[in-house]
């Protein structure tokens, strides 16, 4: 009963929502370039960062240029990403593979050299598998993408138990 009601307290609960930063919002459903609203965010405020980028594919929403270009193009993002993170905080940056000519370039490969380069610390290379996406004629399919997840130190956020799997063979060692 505890659970039917906490549903419904939520429903009932009024949910702040603003178009551009504000520290007590609820959500923000800002729609424009990120750039602008990261620099309305404070410095160190942020303690956790989900995000995906454009993966360079030429949709109507990016322009497609050459892989350094995409790359050079994303580090102005990163940086303001990581200057808005506080030091206890986790940035994930989920990507895809970026395919030029039949090739297949691991995004989440370039990536890591430039988060290094500011800083951060890898802590796991998380694999989302998925069933649906487009069928290749000449390559096995792209069903899963990356989710690189860093911290600025080594005294970050983490809270294993609510996220844990139970063990497969209770018990053994």
């Amino acid at each position: 009963m505890n659970v039917i009601k906490e549903a419904f307290d939520f429903v009932k609960r009024q949910i702040s929502i603003a178009d551009n930063y504000n520290p007590n919002a609820d959500v923000v459903l800002f729609d424009g370039n990120c750039s602008d609203l990261l620099k309305e965010i404070p410095s160190s405020s942020v303690d956790l960062v989900i995000t995906s980028p454009p993966y360079n594919l030429g949709k109507k929403y990016e322009k497609k240029m050459s892989l350094p270009a995409y790359l050079k193009n994303q580090e102005p993002v990163i940086v303001e990403l990581v200057r808005v993170l506080a030091d206890t905080g986790n940035l994930c940056w989920q990507v895809g593979n970026y395919v030029e000519k039949g090739e297949v370039f691991p995004l989440d490969i370039y990536y890591y050299d430039i988060f290094k380069r500011f800083g951060l610390k890898l802590r796991n290379r998380i694999i989302w598998r998925f069933n649906h996406g487009l069928h290749c004629k000449n390559r096995f399919s792209g069903r899963y993408e990356v989710i690189l997840w860093f911290s600025k130190t080594d005294d970050y956020i983490f809270n294993l138990d609510p996220v844990r799997v139970p063990a497969k063979y209770p018990g053994k060692r």
